[in-house]
């Protein structure tokens, strides 16, 4: 079978659908910037290189805006709803920017005595410097640094490390004023917040307040040129963008991942993730090294592996949907918060729902990683047969590993005790027995049962033919689509038949639908 392959441009519409989440902006809000600014660069007669160049930057803004996260939850809270503030304010404006730090603060200690939350403001406003010039250096310089990993030029990455620069100098964190902020940073900045403002206040507003700030936030000519377009430029930019529509915007030539370059693409998104809290750090690592150790110790074919290895690097990009202030919470979480934090498989599926080729089923199992075989898991309820092996080893690969990572609200558990919390998960009906002691002995757990008997000793090779007598393929069909002879395809039906205890295709594919081992699609539009 044909080794994976991916365009980038997939993975950069992924990333830039996580940090709309991680930034609480609407759906779709850097695709729509996206589109925003390629046609403001077609209308400034930008060349080919620098369009390559605002394409980028306007996907890709925001990348590495969870660095550091926890400290600015612990400073001002819901770092969410500060960014959804701060985004449609000026910059510029200290007043503003104080109204919109107290305005934060409130929130925290919106049930404290009225001294106490003064003395808050008062520290709060004091302090906001110091504590976000460092945090919003590290954005720039871990965007830098995912850029680089996933292959983009320097000169791209140079732009990353500018978000939060303007035209008039006042930005942060290095102050630079007038050309000395990259063309395409100022262009992008002044497409992601015409959106902002068109979206907070109408199309009359936001042209009233980007001519308000011609000569702060933005160069004078690229706002003019801006508003004499206006209203062609924002035409049809009120939904959804589809996926086809950015790929069609990519200036030539369009990059292509094979599978390492896929692999780091999908690491790259584990780090991002999981550097949001010093808690998560390494997180989705271990998830991976120890689901990958489990597919190989129960015989999964080398594709369900590589899919549930990337499903582990991105399992947790939903949370990036939930403030990092729930997650650091000590106490028990409200109703409305488990709901919301209940919620993050269902965004993680949607975030990867664009990928081509293999991220569809890397999208499936992130849906997944948190069902139980009795339905009682979330957000889908699912129920066995519709959980794979991979799915059923990643499930209980993440509770494992997260089991022994310490949280705000409890200690980490000891290997044997979390090997004895998935085992009685087990015995409740929640876990699949054989995934938890394929994870358990790959932990280094001593195993009390044989491994795969649920697959009935079927080789990788068979579950492979399995899936496809399944899907309708005829033995001549399964074995074009493997490229392997149709004698040899023969061969394997009637090995997986005799294993399974079936004569029928009919029959062998219910066991294969029974058993989860029925590609998986995913539902969300």
């Amino acid at each position: 079978m044909a080794p994976p392959a991916a365009r980038r441009a997939d993975f950069l519409m992924a990333l830039a659908y996580a940090t709309d989440l991680a930034t609480g902006q609407s759906r779709d809000f850097a695709l729509r910037s996206c589109v925003l600014a390629m046609r403001l660069a077609e209308v400034a007669g930008l060349d080919d290189h620098q369009r390559r160049n605002v394409y980028h930057q306007a996907l890709l803004r925001y990348i590495g805006c969870n660095a550091d996260t926890h400290l600015l939850a612990s400073a001002f809270g819901d770092e969410i709803a500060l960014r959804q503030d701060l985004a449609r304010i000026d910059m510029g404006d200290q007043s503003q920017i104080a109204e919109t730090i107290v305005r934060a603060i409130t929130r925290v200690f919106a049930d404290a005595p009225p001294a106490e939350l003064a003395k808050a403001v008062e520290q709060g406003l004091a302090e906001a410097m110091n504590v976000s010039v460092p945090i919003l250096a590290g954005h720039c310089e871990v965007a830098q640094r995912i850029a680089e990993r996933i292959g983009l030029s320097g000169e791209i990455r140079q732009n990353l490390g500018q978000l939060y620069e303007r035209w008039d100098g006042r930005g942060l964190p290095r102050g630079l004023q007038g050309d000395a902020v990259s063309l395409p940073v100022r262009l992008v900045t002044l497409a992601q917040d015409a959106i902002v403002l068109s979206e907070a206040h109408g199309f009359e507003t936001m042209t009233a307040m980007i001519a308000k700030r011609r000569g702060g936030a933005y160069e004078p000519a690229l706002a003019d040129l801006f508003l004499a377009h206006a209203g062609r430029l924002l035409a049809g930019l009120d939904g959804a963008v589809d996926r086809a529509t950015i790929l069609a915007l990519e200036p030539a030539p369009q990059a292509v991942f094979d599978e390492r370059a896929c692999e780091e693409a999908y690491l790259a998104i584990a780090d991002m993730v999981d550097m949001r809290m010093p808690f998560t750090f390494g997180h989705s690592r271990a998830v991976a090294a120890l689901a990958d150790a489990a597919g190989r110790h129960m015989g999964l074919p080398a594709s369900d592996i590589r899919e549930l290895r990337w499903a582990a690097y991105t399992h947790d990009i939903g949370e990036l949907a939930v403030p990092v202030s729930t997650w650091m919470k000590t106490s028990a979480l409200t109703l409305r918060e488990t709901d919301a934090a209940r919620l993050h498989p269902y965004h993680g599926e949607r975030t990867l729902a664009g990928l081509s080729g293999e991220g569809k089923a890397v999208a499936a199992l992130v849906s997944r990683h948190h069902e139980h075989l009795d339905g009682s898991g979330y957000y889908r309820n699912a129920r066995g047969p519709d959980l794979s092996p991979a799915a059923r080893i990643l499930a209980a690969a993440e509770a494992f590993q997260t089991a022994r990572e310490a949280r705000p609200h409890r200690e980490a558990l000891s290997a044997a005790d979390a090997a004895a919390q998935l085992r009685a998960a087990v015995r409740e009906g929640k876990l699949c027995p054989d995934a938890v002691e394929a994870v358990l002995a790959c932990a280094g757990q001593p195993a009390r049962r044989a491994h795969a008997e649920r697959l009935a000793g079927l080789t990788p090779r068979e579950i492979e033919v399995l899936r496809l007598i399944a899907a309708g393929h005829t033995a001549k069909g399964a074995a074009r689509q493997l490229e392997i002879a149709p004698k040899t395809a023969d061969n394997h039906i009637q090995s997986l038949y005799s294993k399974i205890g079936v004569t029928t295709r009919a029959a062998a594919a219910l066991y294969a639908l029974e058993r989860g081992l029925v590609q998986q699609g995913i539902s969300a539009a």
